[in-house]
This record gives C-alpha cells, structure tokens and sequence, in this order.
C-alpha cells in the first residue's frame, strides 16, 4: 500500500470516527430529551396517586404536599387557596363520611367498621409548556358506606389542572375539579377541554 492510499485511509476512519461520535451524541441527547418528558409523564401520574391516597386516608400534611405554596384548590364549594388553607381544608374532614351520618357498623369482634371513600383517576392527557403542563383527567369514586360489604358508585367527574415543576416536583398550581353529578360543577354537553 503506498502512502496516499493509507492517508486517505486514516482520513477516512477519522471522519467515520466523528460521523459515529457526533450520531452517538445526537441520539443521546434525544434519548435524554424523551427520558425527561416521560419520567415528568411519570412523576406528573405519581403525584395525582399521592393526592387520591392522601384525601381517602385523611393525610391533610400528604393532601397539602402536592401543592404550591400558593396552590388553589378549585372545587364545589369554592376555592381553597394556599397550601396551608388548602391543608387546613383537609384536615376538618371535609371528606370523612363518619362525619355525614353515615350507618355505624362493627367488625365481627366489636371495632368500629368506617366507611371508606376510593378514588380513582384516569385517561390522563398532559400538555407539557417548558416546566408548566395542563393536565386533564377523569376521576371517579366509590364507597362502603350504606353497607360495608357492598360498594356503591358516587360520583365521578374530570380534572382540568395546572402543574408546574418546582425543585424537579410536578405540584397543583390550580387544581380545579368538576363532578358531572353536581348541577354547577358540570362538563356534559361542553366542548372537550381539548378543543383548540
């Protein structure tokens, strides 16, 4: 091999080696870009778990957590604004069935049998703007209440939120509920929240 050819050579791996070097660089950009919107997708659905946990556990501190300081709870009654209204809000029982008259029961060896309230939330569709996203979900819940061994549906509904990252933490910026059971809290018959 004269020595043209072998320059040419080493050129030629040299400019291979960056080609792959530079490709190597790119998908992994890209890799960390669609690993960072979906650990946000991920940590976005966390969050609304430890919110559903909290309220059906009564949590007030774990409830309050996964808001702002600032947050705003928009929701039947009103708004509940600030992270410590919004604990307080929590924390008188809003939610606790035991304080709405609810059929006392026993367990077979004579301990109170409370009702429980389950939340479930689905069909999450999140819209991420930088480090806000919209999110819109539906809700629904389900209790023990009349009969401790029978559930009954309650109610059911859907979420339109704002999010925003705070420290690397997906929390409620406005967290505003809507129950399709409630006469002024309705979305049937609306144009989806997703129109444009």
């Amino acid at each position: 091999m004269n020595i043209t050819h072998t320059k040419a050579a080493k050129v030629s791996i040299g400019l291979n080696s960056a080609m792959l070097l530079a490709a190597t660089f790119l998908l992994a950009a890209c890799s960390q870009q669609q690993s960072t919107e979906a650990d946000d997708r991920l940590a976005i659905l966390e969050m609304q778990n430890r919110y559903v946990l909290a309220m059906d556990y009564f949590d007030a501190d774990g409830y309050a957590a996964v808001f702002t300081e600032d947050g705003v709870l928009d929701w039947a009654r009103g708004e509940v604004i600030g992270r410590p209204a919004i604990r307080e809000f929590m924390a008188t029982g809003t939610y606790d069935l035991r304080k709405l008259n609810f059929q006392p029961a026993q367990t077979p060896d004579g301990k109170e049998w409370q009702p429980a309230v389950r939340h479930l939330v689905t069909n999450q569709v999140i819209e991420f703007n930088g480090d806000t996203a919209r999110v819109i979900s539906y809700w629904m819940n389900y209790s023990n209440a009349a009969d401790r061994r029978k559930i009954e549906w309650l109610s059911y509904g859907s979420w339109d939120d704002e999010l925003v990252k705070v420290n690397g933490e997906w929390l409620f910026k406005r967290h505003k509920i809507y129950n399709e059971n409630n006469p002024n809290r309705f979305t049937a018959g609306q144009a989806s929240p997703l129109a444009q």
